[in-house]
């Protein structure tokens, strides 16, 4: 098959078979073998979750021509995610063999490419590799064309945009990806996302906007959904409505959910298990505890992923008064926490319980190297959610230490150090968001707001990962600064990451027909700086002042978009070869003769 023309018409009507929701697959196209119906509708059992069919379906079909046959290898590596539960091994494996398949399949199956490519975004944000996800899908969505299921490519791409802390970019393109949902009447599409932006709205501490938005998918799509997904927007609802701590809304969503379970009946589907868990939060507010840990061990036998079972572990303990508890209820949370490699929410939410309790104690040190540990550890998973739960808790117990840390992290010094006014060799960062101006007077200012927004929570891991400390955010720019040892290579490289990034969502946007991307350009310098805190009680700020400073603003004009401009000799310091930029000599103010600089296209 050298025409990719087949293939896209064939993926397009099998996915918009789905969006009906009348289950019936298309025929097999001309020339092609019968078994490719039983293909079609095995894709269809895939997407809306009927596995067993779909492993049916697929285990009855022979060997086929190979376009044909590389389909069903990805029906059944998609089948194989399906079922792993996030085991590290199990992705792992899966991991190469999806990037074998892409390997294996030329542009004239660039539809079923594309698909391939989302699986493995799909594979990296579980491992959580949200960056490299992000990446990957900018590729699938130059790939996929007008297809169906596009908008579906951009619940994986807010996720990947979430789990980087880029909340604005997140919601937005889940927005985005209603809204296109909406215009073809896809119902289960339209839950997803809505699930999606509810999730991201509870986990931001906002279950009142959360709960807007489920309502409204529900009032609207209830009618037009299979019990599993009405039972994932149920959880949902009594999950927002037990944190805004309102009895009355808990009483009627958990009556909501209490009927659509006794709908699903003996299903062993993980929705059942979250929904149980969300079910025994409520049951131990009302005080039916004996009741509530039955769910959870329910939920237990269905959420098997050790990961879960410490989630599970650490709410057999929450959910317990105090005065009630073992006396060692500690051990199996520290057994679990100690036998994984991977940072978990049941990890985070483990050692803030155990930091509660110290306090409770009067332990207040030990609470604090409970919270640091948790602290760290979400910062080596740069999960923003876990962050934030941390961060309320350092507010709480020890505010001035909370302030500490979060300079720590971005400058890997202590705050009392960078509060005195010193001169040294450090790396000045500029970067800037391109035509800002036409910008501010095309968009709204919501938009704009939005887009500048988007643009520093894209930097912030970034940040934190080369420990690059930003000084100040100019409106439409960013004055950032590493200092310490290797800070050439971190802050030039900090700088060459962020426009990729940043790169990255602006081919996304563009990807869904959008005019204005997220493109920055930067420059790089150098050299000796002074650093101090300038300001009073009312306002102060960290200023990097001096000659290395104002070079490097200028070296960022000098830029095109999607350029990091620096000079040959600070490429050559931080161990990046000048020959994958382009130098060149340019005109700069205060110098008497042409600057030799190095331009790095991203």
């Amino acid at each position: 098959m050298s025409d990719p023309g087949p293939l896209f018409s064939w993926w397009a009507s099998v996915e918009e078979a789905v969006i009906r929701g009348d289950g019936d697959a298309p025929a097999a196209p001309p020339g092609s073998p019968d078994e490719v119906k039983n293909l079609a509708e095995a894709v269809i059992a895939e997407v809306r979750f009927d596995l067993d069919r779909a492993q049916q379906l697929l285990d009855g079909i022979g060997e086929l021509e190979d376009s044909w046959q590389r389909v069903v290898q990805l029906l059944r590596l998609r089948l194989q995610l399906r079922r792993s539960q996030g085991d590290r091994q199990i992705l792992s494996k899966l991991k190469e063999s999806v990037r074998h398949l892409i390997d294996e399949l030329p542009d004239s199956e660039m539809p079923t490419r594309a698909r391939a490519l989302a699986l493995q975004a799909i594979i990296q944000l579980q491992e959580n590799h949200p960056g490299e996800a992000l990446d990957v899908m900018a590729d699938a969505m130059n790939e996929i064309g007008e297809a169906p299921s596009r908008p579906w490519f951009l619940d994986t791409i807010a996720q990947a945009y979430i789990y980087l802390g880029a909340w604005s970019e997140g919601r937005r393109t889940l927005r985005k990806s209603i809204l296109a949902k909406d215009l073809v009447d896809d119902h289960l599409g339209i839950a997803i996302s809505s699930g999606h932006l509810a999730l991201s709205e509870i986990q931001g501490g906002n279950p009142g906007a959360a709960l807007e938005v489920l309502d409204e998918t529900w009032s609207k799509r209830a009618g037009d959904l299979e019990p599993m997904s009405r039972l994932r927007l149920a959880t949902l609802q009594l999950q927002a409505a037990v944190d805004l701590n309102d009895p009355e809304q808990v009483r009627t969503r958990g009556q909501l959910l209490d009927e659509i379970l006794e709908e699903c009946g003996d299903s062993s589907h993980s929705l059942i298990g979250f929904a149980l868990l969300a079910r025994a939060r409520t049951l131990a507010m009302q005080d039916r505890l004996d009741d509530a840990l039955t769910d959870l061990d329910a939920a237990g036998r269905l959420l098997r992923q050790p990961e879960l079972q410490l989630l599970l572990a650490y709410w057999r303990v929450r959910l317990v008064p105090r005065e009630q508890r073992p006396s060692n209820w500690k051990e199996p949370i520290e057994s679990m926490i100690s036998s994984m490699e991977k940072v978990s929410e049941g990890e985070i939410l483990g050692r803030l319980l155990f930091a509660e309790e110290e306090i409770f104690s009067g332990q207040r040190e030990v609470a604090i190297e409970q919270l640091d540990e948790a602290y760290s550890r979400a910062v080596q998973a740069n999960h923003p959610y876990w962050l934030e739960l941390v961060d309320r808790s350092f507010r709480e117990v020890d505010p001035e230490r909370h302030a500490s840390r979060t300079i720590e992290r971005f400058s890997g010094r202590p705050a009392e150090e960078l509060a005195k006014t010193t001169t040294e060799d450090a790396t000045i960062i500029f970067a800037d968001l391109a035509g800002f101006t036409r910008r501010s007077t095309e968009l709204s200012a919501e938009e704009v707001m939005e887009t500048v927004r988007s643009v520093f929570e894209l930097a912030v891991p970034l940040l934190a990962k080369y420990q690059v400390r930003p000084l100040q955010y100019l409106g439409d720019g960013l004055l950032a600064a590493c200092q310490g040892d290797d800070h050439r290579r971190r802050g030039l490289q900090f700088a060459i990451d962020l426009l990729k990034r940043t790169d990255t969502a602006s081919r996304i946007r563009r990807a869904q027909g959008e005019e204005w991307g997220l493109e920055l350009r930067a420059g790089v310098n150098s050299g000796q700086v002074v650093f101090g805190l300038l300001g009073s009680s009312f306002k102060q700020e960290w200023l990097a002042i001096g000659k290395t400073t104002n070079l490097a603003a200028r070296l960022q004009s000098c830029g095109e978009v999607g350029e990091v401009v620096t000079l040959p000799e600070i490429a050559e310091a931080a161990s990046i070869d000048p020959a994958m930029g382009i130098i060149e000599p340019h005109e700069l103010k205060g110098f008497a003769e042409p600057v030799q600089l190095l331009r790095i296209r991203v």
